[in-house]
């Protein structure tokens, strides 16, 4: 037994229980590339690229690296796929939808959902809809794109932070944690994983929105220019209020440090000015309605949200 299969029984994990990726973009590529890449049963759902990667593999580029791995197990549907013990979901929160036709056939009583989206609530439309099982929260700090046919490149960061919804962190959340450690991913579980939620809004929120709003710019356009960079420290303290409201207690001195590491990442084009240029739907409710319509319900009136998701939505409608 080599030692890799040796700490995967000392962990309860199984390599060869199979992963499903829904959802192969940038993140999903890059995420289950990397546990394909450690040894892990990994199968994608793929609709762009799928007979590229199907014929040539992936390509990874992280930490000055180049990953290229070949073959790797491709799908057009997920009953070709079948039953999994893990489902990582990166797929849009905008296309939520699709996945009450994609997720059954992928589905027994003992598999678990890892939640790979942004937003909040996703945990509890996944709990609600194909519950009652085991979902897990996967809050992703990394600057990721596609960059050519097959290929995914990495500019920055890579961190996991893991919960459990609606439950203390149980012994899955504990195996997945190891999981992708196993496969080089710098990983934390999180006592509260819908606070942890609420921190990744704080950036989030300005920094997707204002790229989009803002006629299309990358992080760094939007910290160059005085206003922007004023609006985005006000959109920020605006949610530290909001996640207050809901018992989260978040430092105004997280503004700062989410200001000092965006400027690290360069010309970063966030992922929904990717879609956006691109001419797909925005994920609107899960990264701005919803925090907006919950922070109404406590009474807490977020004027730059309210405009900047006003914005947004009109976009979104002529997309």
């Amino acid at each position: 037994m080599s030692q890799k299969d040796q700490d995967d029984v000392v962990h309860g994990t199984n390599p060869r229980e199979k992963i499903a990726v829904v959802g192969a973009g940038a993140i999903g590529l890059f995420y289950g590339g990397l546990l394909a890449k450690a040894g892990y049963d990994v199968h994608f759902l793929m609709r762009k690229d799928l007979d590229w990667v199907k014929q040539k593999g992936l390509i990874i580029e992280w930490r000055e690296e180049k990953f290229h791995l070949y073959p790797l197990q491709v799908f057009s549907s997920t009953q070709q796929i079948g039953p999994c013990k893990w489902v990582i979901i990166s797929l849009k929160a905008s296309a939520n939808d699709a996945l009450l036709e994609l997720l059954p056939p992928l589905l027994t009583p003992q598999t678990v959902l890892v939640c790979f989206q942004n937003g909040i609530d996703n945990e509890k439309w996944l709990y609600d809809n194909f519950g009652p099982r085991t979902v897990i929260g996967g809050i992703l700090f990394v600057c990721i794109n596609r960059t050519g046919p097959g290929k995914v490149t990495n500019f920055g960061f890579g961190k996991v932070e893991l919960g459990q919804y609606n439950a203390l962190a149980g012994k899955e959340v504990k195996e997945f944690e190891f999981m992708l450690r196993s496969a080089g991913i710098e990983t934390e579980i999180v006592p509260s994983l819908e606070e942890a939620r609420w921190k990744k809004l704080v950036w989030n929120i300005p920094f997707n929105g204002l790229a989009v709003a803002a006629g299309g710019i990358d992080v760094a356009e939007i910290l160059a220019h005085p206003e922007l960079e004023r609006a985005t420290r006000e959109l920020m303290e605006e949610i530290i209020r909001a996640a207050k409201a809901m018992g989260y207690c978040i430092s105004n001195d997280f503004i700062e440090l989410q200001i000092e590491v965006t400027r690290k990442m360069g010309r970063y084009k966030p992922s929904s000015l990717v879609d956006y240029f691109e001419k797909k739907p925005l994920e609107i409710e899960a990264i701005w309605g919803r925090p907006l319509k919950k922070a109404r319900a406590k009474g807490i009136h977020l004027p730059k949200l309210q405009l900047l998701y006003a914005i947004l939505d009109s976009l979104n409608c002529r997309i």
